[in-house]
């Protein structure tokens, strides 16, 4: 009888934590903004803030990014996006959609507490790493990836918890 109950308890704790544990990665991101300030992609002097919020039950991730805009030096909301696990490839996936109509797809590696958004763009494959120095702070690479290390890097900063 015993088995009979603890069954259905242990796959029901086992089923929700393998829902919830790929999301995981993102709890430190969820509880302020992130700023980086100074020269922007692009080779401009500006910022960038990112916004993290949970959706759907804690399921997905919405986020808002803005930031100052290279022809006009304004500052403003330049994407929104959604992180999500997706069940049938087993993988985390990223949307992103900009305010001139383009969307970005493509994956999500986790490396311990770094997150890596892996896409393809013009035949090639780029990478933004977010990679984790403490709960404040991470460092942001962008450029592209082949053969498993960077094969050009456009833009490196710091990305600080703004609190």
């Amino acid at each position: 009888m015993k088995s009979i109950i603890a069954l259905p308890i242990f796959l029901l704790h086992f089923h929700l934590h393998f829902q919830d544990g790929p999301m995981k990665v993102f709890e430190n991101l969820m509880t302020s903004s992130w700023i980086s300030e100074g020269e922007q992609l692009g080779g401009f002097d500006g910022k960038t803030v990112y916004q993290f919020e949970w959706g759907l039950n804690g399921k997905i991730i919405h986020v808002k990014t803005f930031t100052t805009d290279p022809k006009t030096r304004k500052f403003g909301l330049r994407n929104e996006g959604i992180r999500a696990f997706n069940h049938s490839t087993s993988n985390l996936e990223f949307f992103e959609f900009d305010k001139t109509g383009g969307i970005t797809t493509g994956i999500i590696i986790v490396d311990g507490k770094s997150l890596h958004y892996e896409y393809e763009y013009q035949e090639k494959t780029f990478r933004d790493s977010w990679i984790y120095v403490s709960k404040d702070k991470y460092q942001l690479i962008v450029g592209t990836w082949a053969d498993g290390r960077w094969a050009q890097r456009f833009h490196e900063t710091m990305i600080l918890r703004d609190n």
